[in-house]
């Protein structure tokens, strides 16, 4: 299998029907700073959420009850940007996983990537996980939605 090259994938990914994937990473304390590489490689903007958090209290008041469909409200507040590369959601999956069945939470999640269809396009990054990489689309077969870092060009 050839690598992905994620500066041509985010160019697609803004013209296809599903304008989202999910980029895993292997190591969560670089994960931040690999965003950034790629926000400014495919000339995005980067949405850290852990970050949005930690600056708007209103936004740190509704965490307890801020839910998935929250999430992708949030992003797609972002309408004015071409693509996004969002990060630093851990924080969330971790409440959303306490709330719930785990394995059903993140193939939730994953599903609703593979739903997404409307502006602006993105690619959320997050720390590797086994169910996240098993994921197997149901509707939009021809693209990727689950990428392995480890699948990708490097961008230097």
């Amino acid at each position: 299998m050839s690598l992905l090259d994620l500066r041509q994938f985010s160019a697609e990914l803004i013209g296809r029907r599903n304008k989202a994937a999910l980029l895993l990473t292997p190591n969560l304390a670089e994960q931040r700073s690999y965003a950034a590489q790629i926000t400014a490689a495919v000339d995005g903007f980067h949405l850290d959420v852990l970050d949005l958090f930690q600056s708007d209290e209103s936004l740190t008041t509704r965490l307890a009850s801020f839910s998935m469909d929250d999430l992708f409200t949030l992003i797609g507040a972002h309408k004015d940007q071409r693509f996004l590369v969002v990060s630093g959601i851990e924080f969330l999956l971790a409440a959303w996983l306490s709330q719930g069945q785990p394995k059903e939470v993140k193939r939730t999640l994953c599903h609703q990537i593979e739903l997404w269809e409307n502006q602006p396009a993105f690619l959320l990054v997050t720390h590797h996980d086994p169910v996240f990489a098993d994921y197997e689309p149901q509707r939009h077969r021809g693209g990727h939605i689950v990428i392995e870092m480890s699948q990708t060009l490097a961008l230097e």
